[in-house]
């Protein structure tokens, strides 16, 4: 029953198997400049080696291009807080107020016109912007000189006159400050002075000043500063920080942008439409807001869905190619299943990171009047119509301390109000140590990443076409009225 041990076929199973060999190291040396070249005449591979190729060249000019956005892959911290247009009106401001600082002597034909401050002639006139700034000795750097420099240097006698310009030495004994007492100041600034209270507010002030309660008297000063242009009468109130740069014709962009918000808030108001109809009151316009909060966020569609984006388009991209494969139309190009595998599953998807990685305000840019009701940060240049800011110092009054920008965005949410901006922003801000124990790392994030590539004669050539503007004109009217 059993088979023999002789058995042919057992005999047979037992024999060893017979493996093939690999081919020697020569060998395989040999046949692999062929096997490339047959991979290299692929259709596939040379759509695989171009698209590389240029991607990497692109790669290469983002670099280069796209550098200054703090959300870019292409992000270059080593240059990007170079200041370049700020150091040019830097010392255009400085010498201005230099030339008005004689000890006893005014300019006067040197001047392309007679520098008048607002008061000085029709003092009964009604200014259109109040423009306010709180100014504290610095330990080190101060920056407050520049500031008003580059604020009133540059403004034609007729921008002059509608502007009242005032300011507050917000340290207990003013003359700490090295600008208190300072010729340019009595000559240039319409009004100057330190803090006017009670005795008991005095004290409070001296002990948040002792303790660095910048919390409580930052909200404080702010109040002060909004008080004393309402008791002006001005329609708009413009609070400035005393750590800024202002560009050329900056005054003339913000009138141009105030006329815009009020067409479009006639328009609102004429409106039958759901959108006008829902349309809400604003209560600043921003000129200074910083690229470090406009990044990509939960909010853009294409960063939330950011997966489908690239499913949706490499799915897109293999079924057109598809189509065209079996179209006898196309069949010139030749389109193999290879080809349509890289084209959707490698080229495509590159691409896309790519463009995400140039990042959002690379892609989409600010221009013009914006409506930005998030995302805008800090108080460098907040501009309110003046029948928001009475509301607002009660809301700062009853809040009593905190971070002031934050408190006027919670109190924008609570009551509806619309915020915009003046894109790109009109001032630098250049404080990047600041008054107030902030962190660098903080500072430097409020930083307009684009100001320093303003080029001068371009502003200037700006300013002079914004001048003979119509709505800019009608701003520049006085007297002017203030608003109900």
């Amino acid at each position: 029953m059993y088979p023999s041990t002789h058995s042919p076929l057992l005999v047979e199973s037992l024999l060893p198997v017979e493996m093939p060999l690999p081919l020697p190291l020569s060998a395989v040396a040999k046949r692999a400049p062929a096997q490339l070249t047959h991979i290299l005449k692929l259709r596939a591979s040379r759509i695989f080696l171009s698209s590389l190729l240029l991607w990497l060249l692109l790669y290469a000019y983002c670099r280069t291009r796209f550098w200054r956005d703090p959300h870019s892959a292409f992000f270059q911290e080593a240059h990007v807080y170079d200041l370049d247009y700020s150091l040019y009106r830097e010392r255009e401001g400085t010498h201005f107020l230099a030339r008005h600082n004689a000890p006893t002597t005014r300019p006067g034909e040197e001047f392309h016109y007679h520098y008048t401050k607002n008061n000085s002639e029709g003092g009964s006139e009604t200014p259109a912007v109040c423009v306010a700034i709180v100014t504290v000795r610095r330990e080190q750097d101060t920056y407050f000189d520049a500031s008003v420099g580059s604020l009133l240097e540059g403004l034609t006698e007729h921008e002059r006159k509608p502007l009242h310009l005032s300011v507050l030495f917000a340290d207990i004994d003013p003359a700490v400050h090295p600008s208190w007492g300072q010729k340019w100041v009595e000559r240039l600034v319409d009004q100057v002075g330190g803090y006017n209270v009670s005795a008991e507010q005095l004290e409070d002030l001296r002990k948040w000043e002792a303790e660095r309660n910048f919390y409580r008297k930052g909200v404080f000063d702010y109040i002060y500063a909004l008080r004393t242009c309402q008791g002006v009468n001005a329609p708009y109130t413009l609070i400035f920080e005393d750590d800024i740069i202002l560009a050329t014709g900056w005054f003339a962009r913000t009138l141009k942008s105030l006329a815009e918000i009020s067409r479009r808030e006639a328009g609102a108001n004429q409106g039958h439409s759901h959108a006008a109809k829902n349309q809400k009151p604003w209560l600043y316009l921003r000129l200074f807001y910083t690229e470090t909060a406009l990044g990509w966020s939960s909010a853009d569609f294409a960063y939330e869905h950011m997966p489908l984006i690239f499913l949706t388009l490499t799915a897109l991209s293999f079924t057109a190619l598809y189509f065209l494969q079996r179209s006898r139309r196309f069949q010139p190009l030749h389109l193999d299943t290879p080809s349509i595998l890289v084209i959707s599953l490698l080229c495509i998807p590159a691409f896309t990171a790519l463009a995400y990685m140039v990042g959002k305000y690379n892609l989409m840019p600010l221009r013009g009047v914006v409506q930005m009701n998030k995302f805008g940060c800090c108080t460098q240049g907040l501009l309110f119509p003046a029948q928001q800011v009475d509301r607002l110092i009660g809301f700062l009054e009853d809040r009593g301390h905190g971070q002031t920008d934050s408190l006027i965005e919670e109190y924008a949410d609570l009551n509806g109000l619309n915020r915009y901006a003046v894109a790109l922003p009109l001032l630098q801000h250049v404080g990047l140590k600041s008054s107030r124990d902030n962190t660098d790392v903080n500072t430097q994030s409020t930083w307009a990443f684009w100001f320093e590539t303003n080029k001068p004669e371009a502003l200037r050539r700006e300013h002079a076409e914004l001048l003979g503007d119509a709505d800019v004109q009608q701003m520049l009217e006085l007297p002017c009225p203030r608003l109900p």
